[in-house]
């Protein structure tokens, strides 16, 4: 591959202002790179990667890819080398401006020994890398040694006439430091400095963005409101040119606010003011301006001692959280306000001091009302870290296992890490927040994807047109809305966020560009009635659309529409008959012979007609995948093609054996209904229940065996033995004898060879089918399903 060509593309696509284009670019040659084994190709481009996400504030991509390329680099041959320093560089850069400071520190200190042995100290590397130490020590509010890295790294780049940018970032990145000591003439002096600078280009770039911002800054403090907001709008006007409305740009557009917020009334209606100074507010931004002006003050004044250990911000519930207010959301508990989460102990000494405080503030800000309803006392003000966290997701902290995963709702996530944090010097509130953001483990983010494939397909695909078959039209848009929201929960999944409470999930979907084709079908959805024949066709189409994206993502290859025959295959590849002299179209067979008999036998399942009225198992085919899938997934092409042969000469014959099976086990849990069914059946020679028989006592022996080692997983499945049936109860032996004497004569041979192989070779068809329904449910393996039980 030629990363020179690779990079012109990257240069051209920015140059173009089609940074959007970028991210799938470099993935797609970061997967080529990787199917042709060049390391060095896939080492370059990831930290190309790493570097948009910083820029695009995409930060839990950049976590993911940043570890990748660690991971890479503790096993390549470049360890040691100033390729693997160069690395370590941007992905402490990357994790500081993730707020990951002390993994950040880490990583600089390792550049700095490798720099200390092997770079000059007047080099440019070496100002490169005391550049961003120091703005590290910003985060850190150690500005004292910000501001030492930053004049050694200036004086080292006034040596180089030919560094025109990079004196002026550093100029820049000084005056911050300098704004923040207090010595504001020092800091103006140095940013006319860089601009100057960025002035001999004729499109600045995107380092320009912060000394506007700087200015903006110190015209603030002195009161200049008119001159800050105007540097503002330089700011943002080339940040939104290089990378659009990123974080970044967020932030700066608020700061711009608080200085429009305080132009006089007559100057915000001039012309030359912003369209924001004029505009309505979203309370999220009034609750920044509101702890801005008021709340950053109080802290410091009456908790100077907490100043740096109070972390601030407004998140949790609440329409303004997630930033979907609108006129409607105004009525009722909404208006100025933020949270204060304080630790444990420090909510023991200051926690009633700091509400009482907070509930002195200015009850009108910017012709808003404070929040007075009794909910917004648990919405905004003072709580800890702990009781935050333990109402938005019912734990203190973040979730660490399968289960606590597992058993939070989509939407107490979401609610747990919307909004945002205006600021966390002690870090620990942002941390859980920040490992939530992490997103679900993979394995975990696998099953969910699958079971709301196969509710996707259980609700829109199969039970909506039966029930309309049935004239049913009740329960058949119960199933429209069943699968329109478990569309939506799909769109989230496969786009990695948290879906929301359910009233906010469709709104939310705005903000998704792969979801807007979907999104527009759920309009015409919703408004569809069963008489207009159309929304079994929008089902189709909408399903059409998550295969193609279960495609790039490389959760499916089958081409089936039908999306619960790819639940086995997103959740566990590996667990499927892949034999390594099998090749991928072989596999893909193997699946779809699989699915053609799960899908046989559901048909007939369907059509059983039981003395009680219907089954409620006959209308959870989820279920009844799983566990039918783990069963035929031991076995091999021969034996799936006879079997699938079997049904289809019975269908043919318009006999159904899953009536069959049903109606043999009756011999023991039914010996009179039995009776009256017995002659309709096909007779079994002598001979052939010999077979069966002996083939029931071997599998028997297994499940024993299997019950002694899993005792809590064999107690979740049926009874073992025959002498343990009831009407109600089908023991496991029951059950098998009525399968397999449906089999013919040939589908039989195939079993019991099968059968006779495991029992010989020491293997146990009950654990292993078992393993397969703990790793289709989700699980990790049959061990970790044992100790979930």
């Amino acid at each position: 591959m030629n990363i020179d060509e690779i990079f012109a593309e990257i240069d051209r696509l920015y140059t173009a202002n089609q940074g959007e284009k970028v991210e799938e670019y470099i993935l797609e040659k970061i997967g080529e790179a990787a199917g042709a084994g060049d390391e060095n190709v896939m080492i370059q481009l990831l930290n190309e990667l790493i570097g948009h996400y910083r820029e695009t504030s995409e930060f839990d991509k950049l976590r993911t890819f940043a570890q990748k390329l660690l991971d890479i680099l503790e096993g390549s041959s470049l360890k040691g080398s100033m390729a693997h320093a160069t690395s370590l560089l941007n992905v402490a850069n990357a994790y500081r401006a993730a707020g990951m400071l002390r993994e950040s520190n880490t990583l600089y200190q390792q550049v700095k020994s490798y720099y200390d042995a092997n770079v000059s100290p007047d080099s440019m590397l070496y100002a490169s890398l005391l550049n961003n130490m120091s703005l590290l020590f910003q985060e850190m509010n150690d500005y004292e040694s910000a501001a030492d890295c930053l004049e050694r790294a200036l004086g080292i780049s006034l040596i180089y006439p030919e560094c025109r940018i990079e004196q002026a970032t550093t100029y820049t990145n000084l005056a911050v430091t300098l704004i923040k000591l207090g010595r504001m003439d020092e800091a103006e002096s140095h940013l006319h400095k860089a601009f100057e600078l960025f002035d001999e280009d004729d499109e600045p770039d995107y380092h320009y963005s912060a000394a506007a911002s700087a200015m903006a800054e110190i015209k603030y403090f002195n009161k200049d409101y008119g001159a800050s907001v105007k540097y503002y709008e330089k700011a943002l006007e080339v940040i939104e040119r290089c990378v659009g409305k990123s974080r970044a740009y967020e932030i700066t557009k608020q700061n711009m606010m608080a200085a429009a917020a305080k132009l006089d009334p007559e100057d915000s209606a001039d012309d030359q003011s912003p369209k924001e100074a004029r505009r309505e507010f979203s309370g999220l931004e009034i609750a920044r301006l509101y702890y801005e002006e008021f709340g950053r003050k109080m802290i410091h004044e009456k908790f100077p001692s907490y100043e740096n250990r109070i972390a601030v911000g407004l998140a949790g519930e609440g329409s303004d959280c997630f930033g979907f207010d609108d006129e409607v959301s105004r009525d009722h508990d909404w208006g100025p306000g933020f949270c204060m989460w304080l630790t444990n102990d420090d909510y023991e000494k200051i926690g009633k001091r700091l509400q009482e405080e907070y509930d002195k503030l200015p009850g009108d800000f910017m012709g808003y009302k404070r929040r007075t309803s009794p909910i917004s006392g648990k919405r905004d003000g003072v709580s800890t870290i702990s009781v935050f966290y333990t109402m938005t997701t019912g734990k203190s902290k973040a979730p660490t296992t399968d289960s606590e995963w597992l058993m939070t709702d989509d939407d107490k996530f979401a609610t747990a890490i919307n909004g945002e944090v205006f600021r966390d010097d002690l870090g620990d509130f942002s941390a859980i927040r920040d490992s939530i953001m992490l997103y679900y483990p993979n394995h975990i983010w696998r099953r969910k994807i699958a079971y709301t494939a196969a509710s996707m397909s259980q609700t829109g695909q199969y039970n909506y047109n039966r029930m309309l078959g049935r004239g049913d039209r009740v329960t058949a848009a119960i199933c429209l809305g069943d699968f329109i929201k478990h569309t939506m929960s799909m769109l989230y999944l496969l786009d990695k966020k948290y879906a929301p409470y359910y009233k906010w999930m469709f709104k939310g979907l705005e903000a998704s560009e792969d979801a807007k084709s979907i999104r527009d079908k759920l309009m015409v959805l919703a408004g569809s009635h069963p008489e207009d024949k159309q929304a079994a066709g929008i089902i189709e189409e909408i399903c059409s659309e998550i295969l193609e994206r279960l495609h790039k993502l490389g959760l499916s290859r089958d081409s089936d529409n039908y999306l619960d025959h790819h639940v086995m295959e997103i959740l566990h590849p590996e667990c499927l008959n892949t034999n390594k002299e099998m090749d991928m179209d072989d596999n893909n067979s193997i699946i779809s012979l699989i699915d053609k008999i799960v899908t046989l036998e559901w048909n007939a399942f369907d059509k059983v007609i039981n003395e009680g009225g219907r089954a409620s198992c006959q209308d959870d085919f989820s279920t009844f995948s799983v566990m039918r899938k783990s069963q035929y997934m031991l076995w091999s092409r021969e034996m799936l093609e006879s079997f699938i042969d079997d049904f289809e000469t019975a269908n043919a014959k318009g006999w159904n054996l899953i009536t069959e099976k049903y109606g043999r086990m009756e011999e023991s849990t039914a010996p009179e209904e039995y009776a009256k069914i017995k002659d309709s059946m096909p007779e079994i020679s002598d001979e052939k229940k010999q077979i069966i028989e002996a083939i029931v006592a071997i599998q028997v022996g297994m499940m024993e065996d299997f019950a002694k080692e899993y005792p809590k997983s064999a107690s979740e499945a049926r009874s073992i033995h025959t002498s343990e049936d009831t009407p109600d109860n089908t023991s496991y032996e029951t059950y098998l004898r009525g399968e397999i004497s449906t089999y013919s004569d040939r589908t039989l041979e195939l079993y019991g060879r099968f059968v006779a192989g495991y029992a010989r070779d020491g293997r146990n068809i009950a654990k292993e089918t078992i393993t397969n329904s703990a790793l289709l449910y989700g699980y990790k393996s049959l061990d970790h399903m044992e100790s979930k039980l």
